[in-house]
Order: structure tokens, then sequence, then C-alpha cells
């Protein structure tokens, strides 16, 4: 059992690992939105994130 964890893991490593490099600078990619907006952004996007992901494992852990 701990192999196949093991297994995923390293596969899910190599394939992030394994594209080139090919990105573009923030206010590039944006398009003219200041970098105070980019931040903003980047914040709201996070909370939403973490809050759903507490959720999640909250609900997980009280099965547990």
């Amino acid at each position: 059992m701990n192999k196949n964890y093991l297994l995923i893991l390293i596969l899910f490593i190599i394939s992030f690992l394994s594209f080139s490099a090919n990105a573009r600078c923030a206010i590039c990619y944006t398009q003219g939105l200041s970098g105070a907006s980019i931040a903003v952004i980047v914040i709201i996007c996070s909370f939403l994130f973490l809050f759903l992901a507490n959720k999640f494992l909250q609900k997980i852990l009280s099965k547990y």
C-alpha cells in the first residue's frame, strides 16, 4: 500500500519537473494590470483556496 503512495508521489513530482520553463512575467501576462491589483487577486484566490481546503480537510478528519 505504501509503495503505491510513493509511486504516485514520485510521478507527481516528475510531471512538474519535466516541463520546460516557457512562462511569461505577471505584468506581460495580465496585459496592463498594476502590481497592486495582481497582489489583491493573488491574496483573494489564496484565501479562497485555503478556506475551501480547510473545510474539506475538516470533513475528512471529523470522519476519522
